[in-house]
């Protein structure tokens, strides 16, 4: 979204709740982050209890077609290794791109992605004009442990935060919260709570723990000289709060290792 300070315009409201639009015009269809309820509308329940998962590697979609009538499902997707399957929904998880034309020539645009560029404030390079949410691009930092993701989470946080801005004289700015300090991320997939902390992906000289158990949770940790780096937890672990502040604090685990993942230790009071 891209907001003005002295627009008296129509006040603009933001859905956060996903909802599917049909239309002919393919090429209108722009990319954005969907949020934790997507896939609400689709049964993806099959008929077959004994589900096998085929995972084609190096290989991209060349096309997509609607299936001929009678067949039992959907589309037919075609791939660049000339394999052909067909499917009855195609989740399309390729990114996002900033829809910056209609401020094209007006305000400065990143050479990186494309997005409206923003200062501290939130402010684009037009003064009293701010952007928030997956049209900005965001150059600095406040920490290496947080990153820009277009996501619907950070899109309501960054909004906030704009808004904080807007109302602070401008001899008294207000400073970035601890939304830019950490990355996070929560969402639901298929039934699983899903939470992302951090500096998630693993990277050269980092190392990783895991703790697995089938259909019930999965818990990656990625640490760093001794420290908590990033997590990516799937299922009801009630571990995030305390990664959080692991994270936060970067507390010395180097002593534990991967005892801290012992689902018989019990790590909250350990660190209170």
């Amino acid at each position: 979204a891209v907001v003005s300070t002295q627009s008296t315009g129509e006040t603009v409201s933001k859905r956060q709740i996903y909802s599917r639009t049909i239309t002919d015009d393919k090429s209108a269809v722009l990319g954005s982050a969907l949020g934790p309820d997507w896939y609400n509308g689709f049964c993806l329940d099959g008929a077959s209890t004994n589900k096998t998962l085929d995972i084609e590697y190096e290989c991209e979609v060349d096309g997509v077609e609607d299936c001929t009538k009678g067949s039992e499902f959907n589309l037919t997707v075609t791939l660049n290794n000339g394999k052909v399957l067909q499917s009855d929904v195609l989740i399309s998880a390729t990114g996002v791109v900033p829809n910056s034309d209609l401020v094209k020539g007006k305000v400065e645009l990143s050479d990186v992605d494309g997005g409206v560029t923003v200062n501290k404030r939130m402010e684009t390079s037009v003064p009293n004009v701010f952007a928030a949410g997956d049209i900005c691009s965001i150059p600095w930092r406040e920490s290496e442990l947080w990153k820009q993701m277009r996501l619907w989470t950070q899109a309501l946080q960054q909004g906030f935060y704009a808004a904080r801005s807007m109302a602070a004289p401008v001899d008294d700015p207000v400073e970035p919260d601890i939304s830019f300090e950490l990355f996070t991320h929560s969402t639901k997939l298929f039934g699983y709570k899903v939470v992302l902390l951090g500096r998630f992906q693993e990277w050269s000289g980092s190392t990783c723990y895991f703790r697995i158990t089938p259909r019930t949770e999965f818990v990656k940790l990625v640490v760093a000289e001794g420290r908590v780096a990033g997590a990516l937890l799937i299922g009801e672990t009630d571990l995030e709060e305390m990664l959080e502040n692991l994270i936060l604090n970067q507390t010395d685990i180097s002593h534990l290792g991967e005892a801290i993942l012992d689902p018989n230790v019990d790590i909250d009071d350990y660190f209170d």
